[in-house]
């Protein structure tokens, strides 16, 4: 469960396929916070692995908004394949394919963006507000607020699950730091 960047755009370029390559940054974001969250809660795995802020609009994928803002040493290979068309909307501009993601991942995606594709952005960002991850960490006006991993376990009523979750992040970083992998 570390994050990977590749992952990241793959699973932002299956969603942007989802809307004929264009669509806006906050309905890119809001898609992949939801789909992150319903496979941690089916599967106790997350998508792209990648942690939350909580923020005025609910909550973010910092990683990946760091690099779609340009400020992530991984922004080049972000903007390799999608690249911003107007002043809020992203387009995929090349396809990364979908190697790093399983069946279930792409299905996932898929399926959050069907369920939602007649919710404006705002309403997208508003059902996010529901989650308890980001009532309970919710940002004073303008300002960002970490979202732990295990308040997102307890909002999905999986706290019995932590243990083994937090042990799989350690043994992965522990395997990182044996074969001299830069964590992410």
């Amino acid at each position: 469960m570390r994050f990977d960047p590749n992952k990241a755009i793959q699973a932002a370029a299956v969603v942007l396929k989802q809307h004929r390559g264009v669509a806006s940054r906050l309905r890119l974001l809001k898609i992949l916070v939801i789909a992150d969250r319903e496979a941690l809660g089916e599967t106790l795995e997350l998508i792209t692995a990648d942690a939350l802020a909580a923020m005025d609009h609910g909550p973010v994928p910092s990683a990946t908004y760091d690099m779609l803002k340009g400020t992530s040493l991984h922004s080049e290979l972000w903007d390799r394949f999608i690249q911003r068309n107007g002043p809020q909307n992203l387009q995929l501009v090349n396809d990364p394919g979908v190697s790093r993601l399983s069946r279930y991942e792409i299905e996932k995606l898929q399926s959050i963006c069907d369920r939602f594709r007649d919710a404006d952005d705002y309403a997208l960002a508003h059902y996010t507000h529901t989650f308890k991850e980001w009532a309970k960490n919710k940002p004073v006006g303008g300002s960002s607020k970490h979202i732990p991993l295990s308040d997102r376990l307890e909002a999905l009523d999986l706290t019995e699950h932590r243990q083994r979750v937090e042990a799989d992040i350690q043994e992965e970083h522990e395997l990182d730091q044996l074969f001299g992998r830069a964590a992410q």
